[in-house]
């Protein structure tokens, strides 16, 4: 099945609709996103000045971690 422009906002919409849900059932599950994702980040070797692109960031929480990797001279 091909997915077309207007089934991917179809399943994006749907998706975002249950998302702040499905985070918190995760959590309740003993997920520690906080953890892994701070994981994750470190694991990037990252220094002061270093450039960063994250793609489909989504909520946008790993920005804070990795402004602090890269510093003021950071991107």
């Amino acid at each position: 099945m091909a997915l077309d422009k207007p089934r991917i906002v179809d399943l994006y919409r749907r998706r975002a609709r249950d998302y702040d849900l499905t985070s918190k059932v995760f959590r309740l599950l003993g997920f520690r996103e906080g953890h892994y994702r701070s994981l994750a980040i470190r694991a990037l070797g990252l220094s002061p000045g270093d450039t960063v692109v994250d793609l489909g960031c989504g909520t946008g929480l790993n920005f804070p971690d990795l402004r602090a990797r890269v510093g003021p001279a950071g991107r």
